[in-house]
């Protein structure tokens, strides 16, 4: 066996292919470099015919050869391989096949014949058929039943055509006679005639000759024993015709060869489908290298790709950063890929290769289209920038109206990507155009959103400022009107509303000048301003109806205890407390029922509604009994106040409900009774002052004092009138400047408010009195009449309190209280009815009264 590192077994006696020998043999012999610039040249023949002799010698190979003289017997088993060492250009691969007709197979074992033979056929360019000329016209001695082998698996191989590498047979006679070699040829080619139209064909292969499926060539050698340099100068002829650029040269250019780094892998799939005893189809089996191999360029292609510092330099700065010219570095990385697969692929059947080059395209477009990708990412955070930074300055400098500098940087923005894109991220044979519009469009909206950011923070920015001009136009004088509580309370309210709205709304329009703001989102501001002052509203006046009662007695002790002009009320004998109460009652009722509905929009009917049913609380119970009418418009009131909601009102705008309200107002009644009962004892106590006479010693001091000066007063009549009138001048002036009331403040307070009214008070009975006086002297009888008439008065509204039901037990206690004839008993039951009566029938002050007017 040989063991030279040059020949190889490729199959061994038993069938076995040896994978990996192969490979490492295609590489060492640089095969796989080669391209399709090489060829294979098989022999086959008879045993022991001389097959290695001939390919050593004829190629410089290192077969085992036969040695004579140890017999004749099988020297190769199996398939070997060798390469050329005589012939460089084409290279140039020999295949030595195991002889046929060998007594160690036997008779009947033919299999692997068939099988080394169809493997010859399908893979060698050139099959020599070596033969002995001397067994030229004989039947069996010829290699007949080899050759009708070859005929049959070529049918099988291969199918006629116009443009097909046809399979080369070269008859090789050896240890040739006188017989010449065109009468030979002659011969042979009537037999191989003879055996083609003996062999079984497919019928659509009758139609075709022998020729249509081989080339048939000839040579002829000495026998090698007898006449060696004569061998050897026919195996150098013979030599040339294995050149390109020999006479009747053999080499013939293919455009469907497999290229040299799939010769192992083609030679593995056929012996594999020979082997499994299948029918070989070559082109299929082309086809299925072609697979494989283009497969493996286009993996080995994109590794070295990625393995390439350029592509890893590429992918690293464009996740890092925009790179200007990221187009052509990515182009020409794709075309260096792109051609290194079709320089290596190009020898592949064609269909495959498009194939392959489509699918390598597909992968490459997809890693440029993730670079682009994050490019065009790059390029969008740039753009976005810049967006913001130009859209802020127009902003700050206010050179121009928002929605004008927003169109104006969203047009140069989006000019700007599609340029950019277009200009420097472009990959030549990559369609991005999908993803420069869905960037494109990814840019905008992000703008957009951005530009509504800045819208909304800014209509939020002047909604606020707007809100705080309405407040602070708001706030103020709704607390001093709540503090006043006017009568048109709501009426001023809704028109301060009013005017702080619209207020608020110049702020707003101003502040939005050059925004872009549709009608309704005008119309929701307002109404958003309307309903922020409404609350703002609404909320001082809950703050206020929570201190109602507080209010309604600061309300009732500014109408009870000072008089129209805002000074303090004295209470002198003249004034009338029942009517004062009432009308201090009526005040405190009318601001409970501008605190108990919120009537910024109410109805008319609403509003009198509530206020009739919470006046009829500070209503005089005597005076309802009058009429039908009166009482049932008084049960009607009391309806009212019982319901458990105002009638009319919605829920929203009640601020105190009915049962509410009669709980403040028992509240309020019960706390204010006292102060008026303490101004009945103030008026009863300054009644007792007018009418209480000097002590007896200082009338007996007088008399004995101002004896001589009352005799020579009472004895001169202009010195007695000028007392009289001097002495009633005084009494008047001391009445009228409520000297008693104003020195109950102290000492110091009531000098200041006396001296403060002195003059004032002088003049004014000093004018009435020089009025009375001329009266009295032009109209004495008017006077009279006038006195008479208010005495009559005053003594029937006494008659009728002293005639009333409840008159006996009280004007009783009274009278006791006076005279000091009750008991400390009865006495604290008097304080203790007059403090929890009701102003409105108080017959004792009524009583007091009608004393003091009789006394007048």
């Amino acid at each position: 066996m040989p063991t030279d590192q040059q020949v190889l077994q490729v199959v061994s006696g038993d069938g076995e292919f040896n994978e990996n020998g192969v490979r490492h043999f295609v590489s060492a012999a640089h095969i796989d470099t080669a391209g399709v610039d090489y060829q294979t040249i098989a022999i086959t023949g008879p045993q022991s015919s001389g097959k290695s002799t001939l390919m050593n010698a004829l190629f410089g190979t290192t077969f085992t050869e036969m040695d004579a003289l140890k017999g004749r017997n099988q020297t190769t088993r199996g398939i070997w391989f060798a390469k050329s060492t005589k012939i460089s250009e084409p290279v140039t691969m020999v295949m030595d096949l195991e002889g046929s007709d060998g007594r160690e197979r036997g008779e009947d074992d033919t299999s692997f014949e068939r099988q080394s033979s169809l493997f010859a056929l399908a893979v060698a360019d050139i099959l020599l058929v070596n033969m002995w000329a001397k067994d030229i016209g004989r039947e069996a001695g010829s290699g007949k039943p080899l050759l009708k082998t070859i005929f049959q698996v070529n049918l099988k191989l291969f199918t006629p055509a116009p443009n097909r590498r046809k399979t080369v047979l070269l008859f090789v006679f050896r240890d040739m006679t006188k017989t010449p070699l065109q009468q030979l040829k002659a011969t042979w080619e009537e037999d191989l005639q003879r055996m083609w139209a003996s062999i079984t064909k497919p019928p659509h292969y009758d139609a075709y000759s022998f020729y249509d499926f081989f080339e048939v060539q000839y040579a002829a050698l000495h026998n090698f024993e007898d006449r060696e340099e004569d061998f050897r100068a026919d195996v150098v002829t013979l030599r040339r015709r294995f050149t390109s650029d020999g006479e009747d040269s053999l080499v013939h250019v293919s455009q469907d060869a497999l290229p040299g780094d799939a010769f192992a892998l083609s030679l593995n799939k056929v012996w594999e489908v020979i082997k499994s005893q299948k029918d070989l189809n070559l082109p299929a089996h082309k086809v299925m290298v072609a697979n494989i191999r283009c497969g493996e360029i286009l993996n080995d292609q994109l590794r070295a790709l990625q393995e390439d510092q350029a592509w890893t330099t590429l992918v690293q700065n464009s996740q890092q950063q925009l790179i200007p010219n990221f187009g052509n570095q990515a182009s020409d990385l794709l075309e260096s890929c792109l051609t290194g697969y079709e320089q290596e692929a190009r020898y592949f059947e064609s269909g495959v290769r498009q194939s392959k080059q489509q699918e390598l395209q597909g992968k490459l477009a997809s890693m440029i289209r993730e670079l682009f990708q994050q490019q065009l990412a790059h390029l969008h955070q740039r753009l976005m920038q810049a967006f913001k930074g130009d859209l802020g300055g127009s902003i700050m400098d206010k050179t121009q109206p928002f929605a004008q500098a927003t169109e104006k940087w969203l047009t140069q923005a989006r000019q700007e990507f599609t340029q950019g894109a277009q200009e420097h991220l472009m990959v030549k044979g990559v369609d991005c155009d999908d993803l420069v519009r869905d960037g494109l469009q990814a840019l905008k909206q992000e703008m957009e959103a951005w530009v509504e950011q800045l819208r909304q923070t800014k209509i939020k920015e002047v909604m606020a400022a707007a809100e705080h001009t309405m407040q602070s136009q708001l706030a103020g004088p709704t607390i001093a009107l709540l503090d006043d509580m006017p009568p048109d309370l709501w009426t001023r309210l809704s028109t301060r509303l009013s005017t702080s709205t619209a207020a608020a709304a110049q702020v707003l329009a101003e502040g939005l000048d050059g925004y872009p703001i549709s009608d309704h989102e005008r119309v929701e501001q307002r109404e958003m301003l309307q309903q922020s002052g409404r609350l703002k509203v609404e909320g001082l006046v809950q703050q206020a109806a929570d201190t109602a009662l507080s209010r309604m007695k600061d309300r009732f002790n500014d109408v009870f205890a000072r008089n129209e002009q805002g000074l303090p009320r004295n209470w002198s004998p003249s004034a009338n407390i029942p009517l004062v109460a009432q009308q201090a009652r009526q005040s405190a009722a009318r601001l409970l029922a501008m605190l108990a509905v919120i009537r910024l929009h109410a109805t008319k009917t609403s509003e009198d509604r509530v206020e009739r049913a919470l006046l009829s609380l500070a209503a005089d119970r005597r005076a309802t009994q009058s009429g039908d009418d009166d009482q049932a418009s008084q049960s009607a009131e009391w309806d009212t106040l019982a319901a458990p909601e105002w009638p009319g009102v919605p829920a929203k705008a009640m601020l105190l409900s009915p049962s509410r309200c009669r709980a403040l107002w028992k509240q309020f009644a019960s706390d204010t009774n006292f102060i008026v009962q303490q101004a009945v004892n103030t008026q009863e106590a300054n009644k007792a002052a007018s009418n209480r006479l000097p002590p007896l010693w200082a009338m007996v001091a007088m008399i004995l004092l101002g004896w001589n000066e009352a005799m020579s007063i009472l004895t001169s009549p202009v010195r007695l009138i000028l007392l009289v009138v001097g002495l009633l001048f005084a009494k008047t002036v001391y009445t009228e400047l409520e000297v008693d009331s104003e020195m109950q403040h102290g000492l110091l307070p009531g000098a200041l408010a006396l001296a403060a009214k002195f003059v004032p008070t002088m003049k004014q009975v000093a004018r009435r009195t020089g009025e009375q006086c001329m009266n009295f002297v032009h109209h004495p009888e008017q006077l009279r009449e006038s006195v008479q008439h208010r005495v009559d008065s005053v003594v029937h509204q006494a008659d009728g309190v002293l005639h009333s039901p409840r008159r006996s037990s009280r004007t009783r206690d009274v009278q006791m209280a006076r005279t000091g004839s009750a008991d400390t008993s009865t006495s604290s039951n008097l304080r203790h009815r007059e403090s929890s009566c009701s102003l409105d029938n108080m017959p004792t002050s009524l009583h007091a009264e009608n004393d003091s007017y009789k006394n007048k």
